[in-house]
């Protein structure tokens, strides 16, 4: 009974984790809703991905039907068709039905991570200060961002960006060293649920920890604003191994499959390719 109980709080929280990621996402593009999930676009940004797919986690009932509307959709926005498909195992007639529609497809198993309400503790470095970003110090933070080529184009960084700046829902943070900028992360906050998101550092600064040092004043922050949870989501193992030293541990895994009929995998961004 009591495992049982476990589980049904674990797909509670799962959801909590899907509608905070439609939350995130519908601050940089528009959405309408489907039978099975919704589509995001921004016809200003076409080529920033993240602001255009359609989301779809609940059972395709229809495969060719799904299909059919996903690319009608964004044909009619003059947008490329791509889709980001969970709950897999269920959904395997719509994995199956994707090559026959024009779609390429790559897998991903994600792992999830919450803060276990637990600062990280750190040696105190007197070099490093932490700024939240403003008017005065924004063009540094851009600078960070924009300098790191997994997150895609520079001009697309800048207008995502500017359009996550300005939200109230998105409070971005800076750290200097030796009062010279080189880390950034901002913290997405819908409801009591709490995201870190866009952690970067430039390459010359990479290897010191200093991300558990961003990490652990957004710790503090997070108790401040009584959220509930506090969860971040690593692209890869190594990342999610340096979150690990900043007391977020794995929730769990959500499997998905990227769906796209034309341009660049999510790898391949990835890998600045």
């Amino acid at each position: 009974m009591l495992n049982g109980w476990k589980e049904e709080q674990r797909m509670h929280k799962l959801q909590d984790i899907m509608q905070l990621d439609i939350d995130y996402i519908n601050e940089f593009s528009e959405m309408e809703r489907c039978p099975e999930g919704v589509f995001f676009y921004n016809k200003e940004m076409p080529m920033y991905y993240d602001a255009n797919h359609a989301h779809i986690w609940k059972r395709v009932e229809q495969a060719e039907t799904c299909l059919t509307s996903i690319k009608q959709f964004y044909h009619s926005k003059g947008l490329i068709p791509r889709m980001y498909l969970y709950n897999v195992e269920e959904n395997h007639h719509c994995v199956e039905a994707l090559s026959s529609h024009g779609f390429q497809y790559e897998s991903f198993t994600n792992d999830i991570q919450c803060w276990n309400g637990e600062n990280v503790i750190l040696p105190n470095n007197p070099a490093i200060r932490i700024e939240r970003v403003t008017d005065t110090n924004v063009q540094e933070a851009l600078e960070v961002e924009m300098s790191i080529s997994t997150f895609g184009e520079p001009a697309l960084i800048k207008k995502a960006f500017d359009n996550m700046y300005r939200s109230p829902h998105f409070t971005y943070y800076l750290l200097k060293i030796d009062g010279v900028p080189c880390c950034t992360a901002n913290l997405f906050i819908s409801g009591r649920q709490g995201r870190v998101e866009s952690v970067a550092t430039l390459e010359s600064y990479r290897g010191r920890g200093l991300i558990g040092y961003v990490l652990q004043h957004i710790q503090k922050e997070a108790v401040k604003r009584n959220l509930e949870h506090l969860w971040i989501l690593p692209i890869n193992e190594q990342v999610a191994k340096v979150y690990e030293k900043a007391n977020f541990y794995s929730f769990g895994k959500i499997k998905s499959i990227h769906a796209f009929t034309e341009g660049k995998t999510i790898q391949e961004i990835r890998s600045a390719k």
